[in-house]
């Protein structure tokens, strides 16, 4: 390797330590650290700069412009208290609601970390007043974002996507999408069941059965005018987007200026509510990347790689990378913009189907390690947990997490396996 490669692997790895040791966001250390490794290895600025993720950046602003209507509306609100309603009592179902509420705002277009924090504090809440452990109902619920979290609507799929066409490598966006989806509904179900059988818990429940007081009045009350918009608003932007094939980009700004000039919510709580530390995160990795690519570090780092005689071993590799990586950074897109672009180098000419199947392993592992007390998820499965089971929750949310991230690399090679990689 040469010294601007070594240089752009040790500033890489101060990025993460910085933003973990200093809890800083990463994006706001990568960019900064990628303009300087440009400029020591000689990348002119403008080629440093054009990796810039317009297109993405844009895409979050538009579908968090639109969903921030149905959140401030209490269109999404009323959704989740409908879904627990329908449970009719029944504890057991009350983690797969949470679960099936994730999944659809994700699917749809919400960014899977909104989806976690516009679901996970009323999951909690539920486990806390039905006497329900908070380590079971907090995996569901945080399976329940991750399986749509890779919908071709979704900010996570739009990076894969645009990662992967980069480096010339095609793959199915839906296949992509099912395949994970299956196999974090497969994967939830099993820790569900291990879960049941190993924790063993005397609370009894808090509060009586039935929906609470807030919950009951908020699915009873007629819905306002804002909410029928935002529910409408949502309503076309898909079938703009998947009936008559319109960029979703273009859509969701378009809906969500809609609904702002009708029902004229706060400015300055919309402009607020827009997830700007994601959109620093994203641009900041992703200048960082493609910094990287110029310098030939990717390439070299893939040639290693892609020295290894079995193709098998190499998406192995790439696994446990991509496991530790996800382990010790809080952020999923992080670890996409340094993992998809590795992954498509080191195993090149791959079938459409091939590199799909290669993306499901690496995907599945990254999204497994979710649940991690230094991910979003875990965070708030903390902040929303008593400080008397804090503790406890956080040694299981740690252990599931590094669980799968010995195990899901070595049992998602079954994937590309079957393909024929």
């Amino acid at each position: 390797m040469t010294a601007d490669e070594i240089l752009s692997l040790v500033l890489l790895l101060a990025v993460f330590a910085v933003a973990i040791w200093r809890d800083v966001n990463v994006g706001l250390v990568a960019l900064p650290a990628g303009l300087l490794l440009a400029k020591i290895a000689g990348v002119p600025g403008e080629q440093a700069l054009a990796a810039f993720p317009v297109q993405i950046v844009v895409l979050i602003i538009g579908v968090m412009y639109l969903f921030g209507h149905a959140q401030r509306s209490g269109a999404i609100d009323r959704l989740v208290h409908l879904v627990v309603r329908a449970s009719g009592g029944r504890d057991w179902l009350l983690p797969w609601t949470m679960f099936l509420v994730g999944a659809v705002l994700s699917a749809i277009g919400t960014l899977p970390s909104a989806t976690v924090a516009i679901v996970l504090p009323i999951a909690m809440r539920l486990a806390r007043n039905r006497g329900m452990d908070p380590v079971v109902m907090a995996v569901v619920a945080c399976a329940g974002a991750g399986v749509g979290g890779f919908s071709p609507l979704s900010p996570w799929g739009a990076i894969v996507r645009e990662l992967s066409e980069k480096q010339g490598a095609a793959f199915s966006p839906t296949g992509l999408f099912l395949g994970l989806a299956a196999i974090k509904t497969c994967t939830a179900i099993l820790t569900y069941l291990l879960l049941k059988k190993f924790i063993r818990r005397g609370a009894r429940p808090e509060a009586p059965a039935g929906p609470t007081e807030p919950a009951a009045a908020q699915a009873a009350a007629p819905m306002s005018r804002y909410e029928l918009g935002s529910a409408a608003g949502i309503g076309a932007f898909l079938v703009m987007v998947l009936a008559l094939g319109m960029n979703p980009l273009f859509a969701s700004l378009l809906v969500g200026l809609v609904l702002h000039v009708v029902f004229k919510p706060d400015t300055r709580q919309v402009i607020g509510d827009l997830p700007w530390s994601v959109i620093v995160l994203t641009s900041g990795v992703l200048v960082y990347v493609g910094v990287l690519e110029r310098v030939g570090t990717l390439d070299t780092l893939a040639g290693h790689l892609g020295g290894i005689d079995i193709a098998l071993l190499t998406v192995l590799a790439i696994a446990y990378l991509a496991a530790l990586f996800a382990t010790v950074e809080s952020s999923t897109v992080a670890v996409l913009g340094v993992i998809i672009p590795l992954t498509a180098t080191a195993l090149p000419h791959q079938s459409s189907a091939g590199f799909t199947a290669l993306l499901i392993a690496i995907c599945g592992v990254i999204g497994a390690v979710g649940i991690s007390p230094m991910h979003l998820g875990g965070g708030l499965v903390l902040a929303n947990t008593g400080d008397e089971e804090n503790p406890r929750v956080f040694r299981w949310l740690l252990g599931i997490s590094l669980v799968a991230a010995l195990v899901l690399p070595l049992l998602l090679l079954l994937v590309p396996l079957g393909v024929g990689v």
